[in-house]
């Protein structure tokens, strides 16, 4: 699946409130009453408006996007707004993404993509996603800071939803540059380096999982360890295939993350 990132930059703001003379919490419940129309006029309920839900979408997004350019909003909680959508922040708190359901899809879900980070001049930036059409997108289920010898990076764990039954699941790896949030290449592979490794799979094989959302792919940060499950044909899971408790794993030697021998 094509992942093309389009970026859309904004200036720093030194101050604590909005142009508007808004408060954090303030913007928060804003933020938080358009996502409510967004799933009151989602695809997925009786009160579905085609044309009210697109509207709510749209100025949700640049109204979030505007927000995430005043440098105090990286770190507030947002405890309100989290419940509506996909929060997650880096443990060093330089990265926060923000995801959510654009509730317009079917079967396969259209999700919307926001990462605020701070640059290397101590400024804070917004991006956006922007998807080629029909892609739709993913949401970010957990960021994993790890330190190198030429700086820290970002492992990002993404997931699709393609349909009621298909999914996709795969980690990337991100780095601040400059005042840039840039993917690196530090996997490397039989077709050579890249920057994101991944899977599809039968998201009923993994139905009795307790967790939600599944998180599959880890991350093990004292082995410096990135471990992808073992994907197997199965009669039973047609869609993607069966994920299995084995795991293929990407050991990082100093430079890359290198594929280790199953035992």
């Amino acid at each position: 699946m094509i992942k093309s990132l389009y970026v859309i930059t904004f200036i720093f703001l030194t101050l604590a409130f909005s142009a508007f003379g808004q408060s954090n919490t303030e913007i928060e419940q804003e933020l938080v009453g358009h996502i409510q129309n967004i799933q009151k006029w989602s695809n997925y309920t009786d009160d579905y408006n085609e044309d009210l839900l697109a509207k709510e979408n749209e100025l949700f997004k640049k109204k979030f996007v505007g927000y995430t350019k005043i440098a105090s909003t990286l770190k507030h909680q947002f405890n309100e707004l989290e419940k509506y959508l996909y929060l997650n922040t880096s443990e060093d708190g330089k990265l926060r993404i923000y995801s959510w359901d654009t509730e317009s899809g079917g079967t396969m879900h259209f999700f919307c993509t926001i990462y605020q980070f701070q640059g290397k001049d101590g400024k804070v930036y917004s991006e956006v996603t922007e998807y080629e059409e029909g892609d739709p997108g993913m949401f970010v289920s957990d960021i994993f800071d790890f330190d190198t010898n030429n700086g820290k990076v970002y492992l990002i764990r993404f997931t699709s939803v393609l349909s009621s039954v298909l999914s996709n699941e795969s980690i990337d790896i991100f780095e601040i540059v400059d005042n840039s949030l840039n993917q690196k290449k530090l996997i490397k592979t039989k077709s050579g380096l890249t920057s994101s490794i991944g899977f599809e799979y039968d998201f009923f094989s993994v139905i009795d999982r307790k967790e939600n959302p599944r998180k599959l792919i880890h991350f093990e940060k004292e082995n410096k360890t990135i471990k992808i499950p073992v994907v197997i044909e199965d009669k039973n899971f047609l869609n993607g295939g069966k994920v299995t408790d084995r795991f293929i794993n990407y050991k990082f030697d100093g430079t890359y993350f290198l594929k280790q021998k199953q035992k």
